[in-house]
C-alpha cells in the first residue's frame, strides 16, 4: 500500500527560500531559450533538385566505355558489351583466383623464366628467386609484371592452361557474360576478350571481396628482392598522382589499344569505370577522369545533418542540476543519383531516462538507398558553459525539497 505524505509549511519558510527558487526557475526559460530543439529535418535535399541527368560525358579516344555506382547500376555507358582485348587487366582475375586457390600466401614460389614477347613488361625474376605468392601478386598488380602473373599460374595450378580454366570458370560465377580469358597476363591473343561493363563488375568484385587486391591496386610503389637485389617497382597507375579519391585499379596497354579500370570515392559516393579501346597512355586517364567528374557532378548533394543542430537536451549524469545537449557529431552531407529512391535509416538510442556523460555516443543512425549501406552518422551530449538545469517542472519535491521543510 502507498501511504501519502503532505507537507505544511508556513508562509514565513517560504518567503525567502521560494523567492530564490522563482529567481532559478526564471533562469531555466531564459537559459534554455536558445537551446530548444527545433523540428529536427534528417535529409533535406540542398541541390538544385535535379530529376534528371541532361548531358553526357565527351570522351576524347575510348572505343567503349561505362561508369557505375557501387551497387553496379549504370549511370551511363559508351557500348559497353562490345568486346575487345583487356591487356593487363586481366591480371585482377589472375589475383582473384590465386587468393581463391587457397594456397599460402607467405610459402615461397618456384620461379620459371616465361618465354613471352619482346617487349612485355617483366620483373626480371629469375630461376634462383623464391617471392612469396603475395610478393608475386603485389609485382603483378603494381608494376604490371607479366612474368610475376605467370609464374602466379604455374605455382597455383600447375600449368598455365589449368590455371586459365579457373579463370573462366570464375569469370561465368560472377557474371561475366562476354569475357573470355586465354592467359593469366593479358599479352594480346586470339580469343582474348572483355567488355567495359564485365570488367566494371569485376573490379566491383574485386575490391568488395579480397582486401589484397583493395590494397594493391592502390599502392604506389613495392619494394621486394629480384635478382639477390632490393628493387622498387612504382604503379602503372599515374591517374593515383593526380585524381583525388582514386582507389586505384588496373591499367591495360597493348598493340591494340590502352586501357584502365577504375575505382574513385568521394563523400559516400564509389564510382567504377572503364574505358577500351583508348589510342594513347594519358587517354585512358583522362575519359576516366571525365566519366568520374561527370558522374560525381551529377549527383544531388543532400544535407542529412548539421553539427549545430541540437535535437535533445539530456540531464547530465555529474549533477543533476546541469544539462547536456545533444548534437551531431560532425555535419553530413550524402549524395544520391537524380531519380532515386529516398534515403531511409534505423536509429539506435540511449534510452530518454539515462543521465549522460560529456561527448557520450546518444544515438547511431545508420543510412541506406536502394537497400545499400551508404552511411552511419552519431550523436553525442556535450556540456557546455552555458549549461541549462534540468528541472522537473513538475515535480517541486524533487527541485526544491528544502520548500517541504528539507534542506
Amino acid at each position: 500500500m502507498t501511504f501519502l505524505k503532505h507537507n505544511h509549511v508556513s508562509l514565513r519558510q517560504l518567503s525567502d527560500k521560494t523567492l530564490a527558487f522563482l529567481v532559478s526557475l526564471l533562469l531555466v526559460f531564459v537559459l534554455a531559450a536558445p537551446f530548444a530543439p527545433a523540428t529536427t529535418v534528417l535529409a533535406e535535399n540542398t541541390s538544385s533538385h535535379k530529376s534528371s541527368v541532361t548531358d553526357e560525358p565527351k570522351l576524347t579516344e575510348a572505343t567503349t566505355a561505362i561508369v557505375t555506382d557501387a551497387q553496379g547500376n549504370v549511370l551511363w555507358s559508351k557500348n559497353p558489351d562490345q568486346e575487345l582485348p583487356m591487356a593487363s587487366i586481366t591480371k585482377v582475375m589472375t589475383a582473384i583466383v590465386a587468393l581463391d586457390s587457397g594456397v599460402n600466401l607467405d610459402e615461397p614460389c618456384k620461379i620459371s623464366v616465361p618465354d613471352l614477347e619482346e617487349g612485355s613488361q617483366v620483373a626480371g625474376l629469375t630461376s634462383d628467386d623464391t617471392p612469396t605468392l603475395r610478393q608475386l601478386i603485389m609485382m603483378m598488380l603494381v608494376y604490371s609484371a607479366n612474368d610475376a602473373a605467370y609464374n602466379i599460374a604455374i605455382n597455383v595450378s600447375g600449368s598455365q592452361q589449368a590455371f586459365v580454366d579457373q579463370m573462366n570458370k570464375k569469370a561465368a560465377e560472377i557474371g561475366m557474360t562476354h569475357t573470355q580469358f586465354q592467359n593469366p597476363h593479358g599479352l594480346d591473343a586470339d580469343g582474348h576478350y572483355s567488355t567495359a561493363r564485365d570488367l566494371a563488375l569485376m573490379g566491383r568484385y574485386a575490391r568488395e571481396h579480397y582486401p589484397l587486391i583493395a590494397s594493391a591496386v592502390h599502392t604506389r610503389s613495392y619494394t621486394t628482392t629480384v635478382g639477390g637485389e632490393q628493387r622498387t617497382f612504382h604503379s602503372t597507375d599515374d591517374l593515383m598522382d593526380t585524381y583525388r579519391g582514386l582507389l586505384g585499379i588496373k591499367t591495360g596497354a597493348e598493340d591494340s589499344g590502352t586501357a584502365f579500370l577504375g575505382a574513385s570515392k568521394r563523400g559516400n559516393i564509389t564510382l567504377y569505370t572503364c574505358v577500351l579501346g583508348c589510342e594513347t597512355t594519358q587517354g585512358r586517364f583522362d575519359d576516366t577522369a571525365i566519366l568520374m567528374n561527370w558522374a560525381y557532378r551529377n549527383y544531388n548533394r543532400v544535407s542529412i545533418q548539421r553539427s549545430d543542430q541540437i535535437v535533445q537536451i539530456r540531464t547530465s549524469e555529474d549533477n543533476f542540476l546541469l544539462s547536456a545537449v545533444v548534437k551531431p557529431s560532425t555535419s553530413t552531407t550524402y549524395m544520391a543519383w537524380p531519380g532515386s529512391k529516398d534515403f531511409t535509416y534505423q536509429t539506435s538510442m540511449l534510452s530518454p531516462n539515462y543521465p549522460v556523460a560529456n561527448n557520450q555516443m546518444i544515438s547511431s543512425t545508420d543510412w541506406s538507398q536502394d537497400s545499400a549501406q551508404v552511411g552511419t552518422t552519431i550523436t553525442q551530449a556535450h556540456l557546455t558553459l552555458w549549461t541549462i538545469p534540468a528541472y522537473n517542472l513538475f515535480d517541486l519535491y524533487s527541485v526544491a525539497p528544502y520548500l517541504f521543510g528539507r534542506n
